[in-house]
């Protein structure tokens, strides 16, 4: 099974809303939520970020088609 990073952040409604919208990903992935601050402070400004082997799959507000078209191509 793959592994995704979500990269989140304390506080963070944008996180929550993002959370909802990767939750049907699931069954397909495991996805390993990590705070900004244990070393992806790179991304600091760009929270909630959704990560596969270091490729961006979205960030900010997320899309589920966005999400969907980064993890086939």
């Amino acid at each position: 099974m793959s592994e995704l990073i979500f990269v989140t952040t304390e506080n963070c409604e944008l996180c929550k809303k993002a959370r909802e919208k990767i939750s049907f990903l699931e069954p397909y992935f495991k996805i390993q939520e990590i705070d900004v601050q244990e070393g992806y402070q790179e991304y600091l400004l760009r929270v909630p970020v959704l990560l596969k082997k270091e490729k961006i799959i979205d960030e900010g507000i997320f899309s589920k088609f966005k999400i969907l078209k980064n993890l086939v191509f």
